[in-house]
Formats: structure tokens, sequence, C-alpha cells
């Protein structure tokens, strides 16, 4: 049984001006103070991998119309616990008015902040798996999708696409650590996928072998793609920036 079943997930903007300092204290300061709390495993942050090349999945994605939805995605913090319910007691908000002034004022410079917390059903590991680390920290190049059905009678579809088909996919693929399917606890996504890739060249393997059936609407990839909606900038392409890779 997998430890770290609980991924809280914060995608977030930053002005350029004061990102060092901030990174800074969120690298050295706020999530060695966090993995203190009880039940947190790990800790990972990541930022966009802008020399990566567009899916042919994204072309035909569709995104949700939420004007009142944090639209930031430069950034990606994610957390690993035992169980999502850890990132919960305390509360979200009591937990941040229990910060400090200074860490409170470094949390309010993020811009088109969102946030989910997730549970994972279900995990494949790839051949890279040796590559996760440290520890259980994802790897180091990932793709984060996060979206929700068009109409939930299809979420069942998901599952079993999914099981017997994605992931199944995974274990044998070049470059490939391995993936995580969630379900949110509640928010604007319903559901999540982490695919942990060794590299770049990984993930662009990745699209070039899967993900390029999108555009055909016979597959049962094409099917997925157009019977989902997306948050902002979903899927995330990101490098991991801490711990560095």
């Amino acid at each position: 049984m997998a430890e770290d079943r609980g991924i809280w997930a914060t995608w977030y903007d930053l002005p350029e001006e004061g990102e060092a300092a901030y990174l800074s204290w969120l690298h050295e300061e706020h999530i060695p103070a966090a993995l203190k709390r009880p039940g947190f495993k790990w800790a990972a942050h990541y930022r966009l991998e802008k020399g990566a090349s567009p899916s042919a999945a994204h072309k035909v994605k569709a995104f949700i119309e939420d004007s009142g939805l944090g639209r930031g995605g430069e950034f990606v913090l994610v957390f690993g616990a035992n169980s999502a319910h850890d990132f919960l007691d305390p509360t979200p908000d009591d937990l941040r008015q229990s910060y400090a002034p200074r860490s409170r004022e470094m949390l309010a410079r993020r811009e088109g902040e969102r946030t989910a917390y997730f549970t994972e059903v279900g995990r494949v590991d790839g051949p890279e798996i040796a590559k996760r680390g440290p520890g259980l920290t994802p790897g180091p190049s990932i793709q984060f999708g996060a979206y929700r059905a068009k109409d939930p009678a299809y979420d069942a579809d998901f599952s079993l696409w999914y099981l017997h088909d994605r992931l199944a996919k995974l274990r044998d693929m070049k470059g490939c650590i391995g993936a995580r399917k969630l379900i949110s606890l509640g928010g604007w996504a319903r559901h999540g996928i982490l695919y942990e890739f060794a590299s770049l060249a990984g993930h662009e393997h990745f699209f070039e072998t899967l993900e390029s059936q999108a555009m055909d609407t016979e597959t049962t990839v094409g099917y997925v793609v157009r019977a989902v909606e997306h948050g902002p900038g979903s899927p995330s392409k990101a490098r991991r920036i801490w711990p560095e890779a």
C-alpha cells in the first residue's frame, strides 16, 4: 500500500520582482516547516516547462470557463501525505492564519492561485521508477492534469480507461517513472492525473507515443479528451526546481 495517497497541489504565478526572495523563503523555510506536520511525506516544487512542445491533445482540449477561478500556472507546489485528510487538519484557513506575518506576506505574493486536495485511486510504476526521489518525491519532469467530466455520467468510463488502457501502457514506456490517478475532495477539479518522467525527452516520447492519438476521434484518447474540460493551463508540463533535480 502506498504511503502517500494524499496529494495537495497549488498552481500559481509570481511577479518577477521579488521572485528570488520568495523562492528562497519557500525552499529554505516554508517547505521544511510544512514537512514537520503529521502525515506529510514529501514536497516538490515545479516551474512550467516552457521548452516542451504542445501535445496534439492540447489542441482539442476544452477548458473551464470560470472568471473567478485562479488562472496561475507558472509554478506548481505539490505535497504528499498519508491521506488527503492530513491537509485539512487544521483547516486551510486556520493554517494560513497560524503563519507568521512574513510567511503570510510571502504567500500573498502568489497570483492566480488555485488549490486542489486529491486522493490517489490508482498508481503505476514505469521502467524509470528508480529515478523517483529523494524518497517518494515525484520525478524531475511532470505533467499534471486537473479536469472534470462534461457529463458526470462519464466518470466511471474514465476510471475504466485509466485502469485498463492509459496506466497499463506506462509500465513499459521509455522514460516514464510512473503515474498517479487522483480524485479531488472538492472544488474546481474532480479528477487529477500526475505523470512523472525522468527527463523532458521522456516526456516528449510520451506525447509522441500516446497523446498524438488525441486528434483522432476514433481512438479512446480522442474520446476521453473531448469528454472532459480542464482547468486553466492543464495539463501543466513542468520541471522540478526543489528538490533540485
